[in-house]
């Protein structure tokens, strides 16, 4: 996982944003899920997985964000998968993360009638499981929690690879053969969230809805400036965190200062932060057009004195623009 996920899944982990997120993208803004109950699950997924003739292979794999959602009994568990870029194989790569999911929970419940049945047997009661029972490692009386799993995007390109697996097939799905095969092969679908795309941001009620509202602006110099000024109650204050998963969503980590404050109390304004990044960008754009101007000038054999008289500007920059004159004619 990258510095750029890691901002942003550590800004999307907390329970407040995590529910909210949920009930935004699944259930149209509606106060379904509670902060309150959701639990943090182990993000590593370690099964190792028995074949025929006593073989055995283990897979091993790492969610970004994978939480519990109880509501009195275990209704769900929910999962978020951030991309910083497009991942071509994201139904098959979901698909395995969900498909682990659920071999854990099958684990977890045989796990537990086996230490049930040996606590029975040491006091002589009987709990008998049936062959198929013992075979399959899940009786039939048991139940799993569905898996919702989330892939929240935030590149500024569109999202343009598969959103099922059927969309990854080399198969014309509208022949014959190919309406017979989707008869047989069940589709996996992934729960896309467009994050710079979405068009209400009404439908999410923590400082999601201002975050994503940057995402949406972040194309336009202007715009963010005129939507982050808009909201400069929330700006104008934000945490570490916060400032962290910002420079993530820009793409700005090499041009808004990294603060290495820690703690609830530290607070950054963006406002002024991405002034200071405007003031940079204009100043570097001024001194770019003054060096073409020098550059012109000396192609047309003007002295160093003239120039120096007719824009003001020092030795220093004159002989910075020399020195790349000579590297372009180099080259």
């Amino acid at each position: 996982m990258g510095k750029r996920n890691a901002a942003v899944n550590n800004w999307l982990s907390d329970n407040r944003r995590f529910a909210d997120l949920f009930n935004g993208a699944v259930f149209d803004g509606r106060q379904i899920i509670r902060a309150e109950e959701l639990e943090d699950l182990d993000r590593e997924t370690d099964i190792v997985i028995s074949g025929k003739g006593g073989t055995s292979k283990g897979v091993q794999r790492y969610r970004d964000i994978v939480k519990r959602w109880r509501g009195g009994t275990d209704l769900a568990v929910l999962a978020c998968e951030s991309q910083a870029r497009i991942h071509y194989a994201m139904p098959v790569r979901n698909m395995l993360y969900d498909s682990l999911a659920y071999t854990e929970q099958i684990r977890q419940i045989w796990k537990f009638h086996k230490n049930k049945r040996d606590k029975e047997r040491a006091e002589n009661r009987d709990n008998r499981i049936t062959e198929e029972e013992y075979l399959s490692r899940f009786r039939k009386t048991d139940s799993i929690v569905p898996v919702l799993t989330l892939v929240f995007y935030y590149d500024l390109k569109q999202w343009d690879g598969a959103q099922d697996l059927y969309g990854m097939f080399g198969l014309n799905m509208q022949t014959e053969e190919g309406r017979i095969l989707c008869k047989y092969i069940p589709n996996y679908r992934i729960n896309l969230v467009d994050a710079g795309n979405i068009s209400d941001l009404g439908m999410f009620h923590t400082d999601l809805q201002q975050m994503l509202g940057v995402l949406k602006y972040r194309q336009d110099k202007k715009e963010l400036k005129e939507y982050i000024y808009e909201n400069r109650d929330y700006f104008a204050g934000v945490d570490v965190e916060t400032y962290q998963a910002l420079r993530a969503f820009l793409h700005s980590e090499n041009m808004l200062k990294d603060f290495t404050v820690s703690g609830k109390e530290a607070r950054i304004d963006m406002c002024q932060a991405l002034e200071e990044l405007y003031q940079d960008g204009v100043k570097e754009g001024r001194e770019e057009g003054a060096s073409m101007i020098i550059l012109n000038m000396l192609k047309s054999g003007m002295s160093v004195s003239d120039i120096k008289k007719y824009t003001g500007v020092e030795d220093g920059m004159i002989a910075q623009v020399q020195k790349s004159m000579g590297t372009l004619i180099h080259k």
